[in-house]
């Protein structure tokens, strides 16, 4: 009876260390040292809504997948003041609002609605001073 009484607690142990290691390869951006930066487009892209852009910014590309607008860019920023930087400019915009927000260790996501359209700001650190950020528009 005692084995049995050690399995959940054996199993618990292991959703627990599982759970670091997803976290350790989630930080691998906070501890190497950054590369070039992707190269800049010439101007910067006009997007859906006049949708708020974050100060220091720098685009590295734009798309279409239908209704759907995806820009591209970075921020020479870790990720809690990237984070900080977008949320503050969606909440800022007229017309817009935040509507989810998270932030973890290298990632976060700034969700919005505003302009007539809906989306996601997507925030990755790749490296010790660079967030890589992506900003999927969709008609609401």
């Amino acid at each position: 009876m005692k084995t049995f009484a050690l399995l959940p607690l054996s199993f618990a142990l292991v959703l627990v260390l599982a759970a670091c290691e997803l976290d350790d390869k989630d930080k691998e951006g906070l501890k190497k040292d950054c590369s070039a930066p992707p190269p800049a487009l010439k101007s910067a892209p006009q997007l859906p809504g006049n949708f708020p852009r974050a100060q220091g910014i720098v685009y590295t590309g734009v798309k279409k997948d239908g209704p759907t607008t995806i820009a591209s860019g970075y921020l020479a920023q870790t990720i809690g003041p990237a984070h900080d930087t977008y949320s503050d400019a969606v909440k800022g915009a007229p017309g817009y609002s935040v509507t989810k927000e998270e932030q973890d260790a290298a990632d976060a996501e700034v969700n919005f609605a505003g302009g007539g359209n809906t989306g996601q700001v997507k925030l990755l650190q790749t490296c010790k001073a660079r967030t890589s950020v992506t900003i999927t528009i969709r008609p609401a």
